[in-house]
């Protein structure tokens, strides 16, 4: 068999048809791995409480980002446990491509230093569905994440811990100075 020496240019329907097959992969692992993180934490329990560490991420530095993400990690086990991706801005809509009953659009609505509020509350909010309690609330510090959900089962329900690593910076940091 001969092949040629080049390749010749996927087209656009062909590449957006492989980037929303390897969407539904990634997807459907992310679930199968937090379905199982839940069943590891849980064990034999039908409903459990447990800490998790909570913090957000976003695509740009600062408050311009129109996309970004709230992740719930174990402390347990390490494992994420949940995650909240959202955006402000949908580039199908932009076009003004909307037709399709199938698309899913931006998510967020409010500034981006809101988000991780949001998102922590929507994290929270599952937790009912999963059997689960997140109890201990690790933050970094600087999350507003915690005063949404410190009352989300009942009053002070929800106990605030601060992650060993943001306050040896912000102690290591003032005793430096």
């Amino acid at each position: 068999m001969c092949f040629p020496r080049f390749t010749f240019p996927v087209t656009k329907l062909v590449f957006r048809n492989q980037e929303r097959k390897l969407l539904k992969a990634t997807e459907r692992v992310a679930q199968e791995n937090i379905n199982a993180a839940l069943s590891e934490i849980k064990g034999s329990n039908s409903f459990t409480e447990c800490g998790i560490s909570i913090d957000g991420t976003w695509q740009r530095r600062g408050y311009s980002s129109l996309n970004g993400c709230v992740s719930a990690i174990s402390v347990d086990t390490g494992k994420i446990l949940d995650i909240e991706v959202m955006t402000q801005y949908c580039h199908i809509c932009a076009k003004g491509n909307c037709q399709s009953s199938k698309h899913v659009c931006s998510n967020y609505k409010g500034s981006t230093g809101n988000m991780e509020v949001v998102g922590a509350y929507r994290i929270f909010e599952r937790s009912n569905v999963r059997n689960v309690q997140y109890n201990e609330y690790y933050g970094d510090g600087d999350s507003k994440g915690y005063e949404s959900v410190k009352n989300f089962y009942g009053i002070n329900t929800v106990t605030k811990l601060e992650c060993i690593g943001h306050v040896q910076k912000r102690v290591g940091g003032g005793c430096v100075n």
